[in-house]
């Protein structure tokens, strides 16, 4: 089922620019999930999933998860 976005979620999406499919990864992310997951939750394909968790990197300016999951739960 798809993850309901938070307001930390809504804020992300604001702040950072992040497309509706990026913003579900992210949710998913926060989660705990992993990219195989998340591909078949989306009907996606994993390297589809790894592009839109670079993309969500990219656009949040962090190098790894912890930065991300810190940022995202700081927001």
């Amino acid at each position: 089922s798809l993850p309901t976005p938070t307001g930390g979620a809504a804020l992300a999406r604001s702040r950072y620019g992040l497309s509706k499919r990026e913003l579900e990864t992210l949710v998913y992310l926060a989660q705990g999930r992993s990219a195989p997951y998340i591909a078949d939750e989306q009907f996606l394909s994993v390297n589809t999933v790894r592009t839109h968790i670079k993309r969500i990197y990219a656009k949040m300016d962090v190098h790894s998860k912890e930065e991300l999951l810190d940022l995202f739960h700081k927001s």
